[in-house]
């Protein structure tokens, strides 16, 4: 259904939909003072157009002027035609041609001069308004809550959470396979999939030095000798070894730390209840070496 609406600014009234009043909560631009203003506020139903009455049949005789002015030219004078003229005189010149009464023809420049006349500036359309930018707002907000949008963007974000969680998992498998050992065969099937090694589980909290001895060969060397014992009933990553001595107070003097392929039997990985020992031959030449009173073992993972 259409409205008539009017410019607050100019007073110009035109036409108006209703769905340019839905999408546009009400507002629209003059297309001659270019102002935006509320519709709602003088809107009215547009009326109908009327018809024109008809007109009373022209008479009959319009064309007897024309006639009677045809009637009353004098005879043309053909090529057949003759005229006496009395001797000793010139023959009158003819007369010349003049227009018939009401069939006037109209001049070569005055047809050529309308045909050559610019075209003016109100006989070409004016540009298209910009389109306001509430409008494109109200249209942006419709696009987004269609409901097929809406439920694409739903699984788009189902799907990116999925990743998500997968990445997390992946990055932080080893802390999960050593809480959830149960997880192993799953995450060696995802593994294998995907082309990747898994590796053993790291649980430095599973392997224990069962016993452990230092002892002073020279003054500056000695023979270190511990065994480690995997306590669990699962496979584990063998983990690094750091050696610290001690003086009498229990202040660090000397650290050394080994990696489990730098062991005189390098190793991977312990089996489940499985025991390794192991004998380091250790040459330390600080001077502080020769106050050592005592010595500390840790087991960790890099």
């Amino acid at each position: 259904m259409r409205f008539i609406t009017r410019c607050p600014s100019c007073g110009t009234s035109f036409r108006v939909v209703v769905d340019q009043l839905k999408i546009a909560d009400g507002w629209v631009r003059c297309g001659f003072c270019q102002r935006v203003f509320d519709a709602t506020q003088d809107l009215q139903p547009e009326a109908p157009a009327p018809v024109a009455p008809e007109g009373p049949p022209p008479p009959v005789g319009a064309e007897a002027p024309v006639a009677a002015a045809m009637s009353a030219e004098p005879a043309a004078t053909g090529s057949g035609a003759t005229t006496e003229v009395a001797p000793g005189t010139e023959a009158p010149a003819p007369p010349p041609d003049e227009p018939r009464p009401g069939l006037e023809r109209p001049e070569a420049g005055a047809a050529a001069a309308a045909t050559a006349a610019p075209v003016g500036p109100h006989d070409v359309a004016p540009p298209p308004a910009p389109e306001p930018a509430f409008v494109r707002a109200a249209r942006r907000r419709a696009r987004w809550r269609h409901p097929a949008v809406r439920a694409g963007l739903a699984v788009l974000a189902l799907g990116l959470a999925a990743l998500l969680v997968a990445q997390a998992a992946w990055l932080a498998r080893a802390p999960l396979l050593a809480r959830w050992p149960a997880l192993q065969p799953l995450a060696e099937n995802v593994c294998a999939r995907l082309g990747c090694s898994l590796g053993p589980r790291r649980d430095v909290d599973a392997v224990v030095v069962e016993g452990s001895v230092l002892l002073r060969r020279a003054p500056d060397r000695y023979s270190f000798h511990l065994v480690l014992r995997n306590r669990t009933d699962a496979q584990v990553a063998a983990p690094a070894l750091e050696l610290t001595l001690l003086d009498a107070q229990e202040q660090p003097l000397v650290r050394r730390v080994w990696l489990p392929r730098e062991w005189p039997q390098p190793l991977e990985a312990l089996d489940a209840g499985a025991e390794w020992p192991l004998q380091f031959e250790l040459a330390f030449d600080h001077p502080q070496a020769s106050r050592m009173s005592g010595y500390r073992v840790v087991l960790f993972h890099p």
